[in-house]
């Protein structure tokens, strides 16, 4: 992948936010952290694309003994839970991870009728898209 150099106007406080992020998580330079701030961005892209693919990281967070209602993924078609992770945190508290892929709209709406439950906290992050695909695999090798 070829790199691009551009130039960009920023208020010097905004700079110096900038390299303290860039320190405070381990980016070697401001250029690494913006590339990743862009990534990011792209990820969340697909807001208005409904038949874009993507995946997205689903926690919840409940108190041991509930019982969790099953969503059938069978109505979206697409949805597919690629990672599901339960473990115990302290006490009687319990977490849940799952990375689901399938088209914005399948994965949003699904992700809705977990997330909807009594009892529990919920997390939804829409982690890479079509377009961050294309960002970090321009040429489709690993379609």
């Amino acid at each position: 992948m070829q790199l691009c150099r551009f130039g960009v106007s920023m208020e010097q406080e905004l700079v110096d936010s900038l390299d303290a992020l860039a320190t405070q998580r381990g980016y070697a330079n401001r250029s690494e952290a913006l590339r990743a701030m862009v990534r990011r961005e792209l990820a969340h892209e697909v807001r208005g694309d409904e038949g874009q693919q993507i995946a997205a990281l689903v926690s919840l967070v409940y108190p041991y003994g509930t019982s969790l209602k099953r969503v059938l993924t069978q109505p979206y078609p697409s949805v597919e839970i690629s990672a599901n992770l339960q473990l115990h945190l302290r006490g009687n508290v319990c977490l849940k991870l799952m990375v689901v892929q399938g088209s914005a709209g399948d994965v949003r709406a699904w992700t809705r009728g977990l997330m909807s439950q009594k009892g529990i906290t919920a997390d939804y992050q829409e982690i890479a898209s079509e377009a961050m695909y294309s960002v970090l695999d321009p040429d489709g090798r690993n379609a």
